[in-house]
């Protein structure tokens, strides 16, 4: 299991489940990352491609420098714009990668990062990975995946494209290709918020891989993490075991991070926010 915890203060009003197995594949190429200070927490998941080899060390190569510079970071930085600048910073890295002979490694990874700061989440994306928010009852998917879809989506509401072409590309297996991800030439494409969503007591956040869901539907994970949602930890083991079970033989790896915000009087006063 590809996973990196470099807590350095437990947040009082977080409880944190996560969990990354490798499926069916020959190698884990997910990469599941949380840190915490005394302001601030991060999660991260990566899913690595090009290669058994090429696919782990992008993923790992992203973590290490994303976990590096928020570690040491200027925390008057507004966490945005940490997450632009980290962005280049990790997809110069995994560019910078070399296999034999000294080549550049053809490898790439895609990025879903959180973090939670004071009671705000502000959010990092890039490639296919997904993050959800689960409150009273409802689970919506906050990102985009930076695919082919996407491209397609763009062209049809533009009317570039007609409906029945956009059926008939956004079913072919091209329409999964991404468009975007750390490791890319020219990163121009990523998804963050500028202003904080402001977290309530209960919600849940969800950060994944592409092989939780193309494995189960939204409403399999929602109903997993809510009969689950007393222990997060718990709940990111089911899920990957569910996603397992539903493979059909076929499993690609699958990383879940689970955050659930439980503020407690004691913990507002010390680091949560309203």
């Amino acid at each position: 299991m590809n996973t990196m915890r470099q807590v350095r203060w437990e947040d009082p009003c977080l409880e944190i489940g996560m969990q990354s197995i490798i499926g069916t594949r020959q190698s884990q190429q997910d990469f599941v990352y949380l840190a915490s200070d005394e302001e601030c927490t991060l999660a991260a998941v990566c899913d690595g491609m090009g290669g058994m080899e090429a696919g782990e060390r992008a993923s790992r190569k992203a973590v290490e420098i994303l976990g590096s510079a928020f570690l040491s970071r200027d925390k008057s930085l507004p966490i945005p714009d940490f997450f632009l600048s980290q962005a280049e910073a990790m997809n110069q890295g995994v560019c910078s990668l070399l296999g034999e002979g000294g080549k550049r490694l053809r490898a790439g990874t895609t990025i879903a990062a959180a973090a939670i700061q004071s009671g705000r989440l502000y959010w990092l994306s890039i490639g296919d990975s997904r993050l959800y928010i689960l409150r009273d009852g409802r689970m919506q998917q906050i990102n985009r995946e930076h695919n082919y879809r996407l491209t397609l989506k763009e062209s049809l509401k533009s009317g570039v494209i007609s409906r029945e072409q956009y059926e008939r590309e956004e079913h072919s297996r091209q329409a999964e290709a991404l468009i975007s991800y750390l490791g890319i030439n020219r990163l121009t494409l990523m998804d963050r918020n500028l202003v904080p969503f402001e977290m309530q007591k209960e919600d849940i956040v969800l950060l994944c891989s592409d092989g939780l869901y193309k494995s189960l539907t939204d409403s399999q994970i929602q109903a997993l993490i809510e009969d689950n949602a007393f222990d997060p930890m718990i709940a990111a083991d089911r899920l990957c075991a569910m996603a397992l079970s539903r493979g059909g033989g076929i499993q690609d790896n699958t990383s879940v991070l689970i955050l659930r915000y439980q503020p407690t009087e004691k913990g507002r006063a010390n680091s949560c926010g309203a």
